[in-house]
């Protein structure tokens, strides 16, 4: 019998509340009836379930899509639950692919090398600082540059944090400063400072979340301040171990320092009281990563002219199934090749680590890295965190993590760099590493950090709603007017390229306007530079590296673009 006619209505919505999306389409199509029923009569009921869109607790209607975190605007124009369901759908398959589809977008900052950044998908902007000092302020959509700090405003090397219209970063002196955007009279982008915070020991790290920035000290202090009051004040002093290596993280509860040799001390944000220590030594369960061949060693990549830098960077422009790399996360240590080419477990360094829910990871020297599923189970009972965690391994030799060892965590998925690659590794819904193949299991993949023969270690990396957003060694160009002809009163333009750091945006979102056709689409496309144009434009680009007039000119701009290599 028709559950429609048999069942109430509240029981048969029930029963579609465990109905997943591809069961929902085929009930559509059976009978006029179950299509009315579902698109019709309960449409905004079923698709506005969790269990079909996702989205916050408590929410209405669709206007949390405005604080989207989204670089393709994947889900702007959303106007139901259904469409919403729809494109949700669509991305998470996407995302879930062995080969997934990406477009690329490469933003050049200046003429400066990109150190860390930050997106606000709000305001749609990037804030970068650079290796050479400085502070930019770049539309998302365009490239163009909003706003700017010079170099003797803002430290080479200088760290970032951002939160929603607020910037912080450090200075000379141990200081920290904090600059706010948003404010009466400035114009889009702009930001003026509105708190300087001194300290009297030395600083070595910040991280500013929940409202709270949380600062740490070589010198066994830490800070813990409110920024939601207006100039910020001081809730708590931390007293910690001496040794802090300077990687931090935190929740609205807790703080995460990284000690180096000596694992990860968390401690109560209030009480300032050290909860728990973990030791990954301590970890008994072993994966490491089965690596993928390196690519050619070559000076310019098959992918050079996608991931070169352009004006167009908005869209997301190249679709392309290439750009990542399936690898496969095996039982067991990593067989390495010799004594020397990889960082012992006792000497290793643990860097940065990162909270996520319950989940927690943590990246070392030696291209290590620790999964905890529930690291407040691990605190409450310190036996288990060996027995509950794992420790995967890659190949590496620690000589790139002093400028690098940087991570990111979403949606289960763990991103982090060693030795010139980013490793994606996606984790079940127990945030634990499915080692059973199957075929609802999330792929693992990599990507190279930039051009080959160009490594320079990732200063900063997120995996956001619908990309991968990272910092990436590439060529740059500037326009050039230089004298010609004997009187040297004419000028022409000529681009100078030099090597640089530039944002690096993969973007999974699908094109909806060709849905499952874009595969067909990129499958029987022509290339899309033929090979003589390939050839002549790679000789153009090798001659312009080679002037040697041009590289050994004055210009102080070119000089601080290329002091760093």
């Amino acid at each position: 019998m028709d559950p429609l006619r048999a069942l109430p209505t509240e029981i048969v919505l029930r029963m579609l509340d465990f109905s997943c999306v591809s069961t929902i389409a085929n009930l559509t199509r059976t009978t006029k009836v179950w299509h009315d029923f579902i698109d019709g009569t309960h449409q905004e009921t079923i698709y506005s379930s969790h269990g079909k869109t996702a989205h916050p607790h408590g929410t209405h209607d669709l206007s949390f899509l405005d604080e989207s975190g989204s670089f393709a605007k994947y889900l702007s124009g959303t106007s139901s639950w259904k469409e919403l369901c729809k494109r949700q759908t669509l991305l998470r398959r996407n995302w879930n692919r062995e080969a997934p589809i990406t477009r690329e977008s490469v933003i050049q900052v200046g003429n400066d090398a990109v150190w860390r950044f930050r997106a606000d998908f709000k305001r749609r902007f990037f804030l970068s600082t650079s290796q050479q000092g400085g502070l930019n302020v770049t539309d998302m959509d365009t490239g163009s540059l909003l706003w700017r700090l010079s170099h003797e405003e803002v430290r080479p090397f200088a760290h970032l944090e951002y939160q929603d219209g607020m910037a912080v970063w450090d200075r000379e002196g141990d200081a920290v400063e904090i600059w706010k955007t948003d404010i009466d009279g400035l114009p889009r982008g702009a930001f003026r400072r509105t708190a300087i915070l001194p300290h009297d020991c030395q600083t070595r790290g910040f991280q500013l979340s929940y409202n709270t920035l949380c600062v740490i000290s070589t010198q066994g202090r830490g800070f813990v301040y409110d920024v939601a009051q207006d100039p910020p004040s001081l809730r708590t002093r931390l007293k910690i171990d001496n040794g802090a290596v300077g990687h931090l993280d935190q929740n609205a509860e807790v703080v995460v320092v990284s000690m180096g040799k000596n694992g990860y001390h968390i401690y109560d944000k209030e009480t300032s009281a050290r909860l728990g220590t973990f030791e990954p030594a301590k970890c008994t369960n072993l994966y490491h990563i089965v690596h993928p061949p390196r690519p050619p060693n070559s000076v310019l990549s098959t992918d050079t002219f996608d991931s070169l830098p352009s004006t167009d960077i908005f869209p997301p422009k190249q679709p392309n199934r290439e750009r990542l790399t399936p690898i496969e996360v095996a039982s067991g240590p990593f067989s390495f090749r010799s004594e020397n080419s990889h960082v012992r477990w006792e000497d290793d360094d643990w860097g940065a680590a990162l909270l996520s829910g319950p989940l927690m990871v943590g990246i070392s020297r030696g291209g290590r890295v620790l999964v905890c599923p529930d690291w407040r189970s691990a605190i409450c009972d310190p036996r288990t965190f060996g027995a509950m965690s794992c420790v995967i391994e890659c190949e590496s030799d620690g000589s790139s993590f002093d400028l690098g060892g940087w991570l990111s965590v979403r949606d289960n998925r763990i991103a982090f760099e060693i030795q010139d690659r980013v490793y994606v590794v996606a984790l079940d819904e127990e945030s634990s590493l499915p080692i059973v193949r199957s075929a609802d299991r999330r792929p693992s993949f990599v990507f190279n950090t930039s051009l080959t023969q160009l490594a320079v270690p990732v200063s900063f990396m997120s995996i956001c709603e619908d990309s991968i957003m990272t910092t990436y060694t590439t060529l740059g160009s500037r326009r050039r007017t230089e004298a010609t002809g004997p009187t040297g009163q004419e000028h022409a333009n000529r681009s100078r390229i030099f090597p640089t750091k530039a944002i690096r945006v993969l973007s999974f979102a699908p094109n909806l306007e060709l849905g499952d056709d874009e595969e067909l689409l990129i499958r029987t496309s022509s290339p899309s530079r033929p090979d003589e144009d390939r050839h002549s434009s790679i000789l153009e680009i090798m001659d312009m590296l080679s002037d040697e007039e041009d590289r050994s000119g004055s210009d102080e701009d070119e000089v601080n673009a290329e002091g760093v290599w």
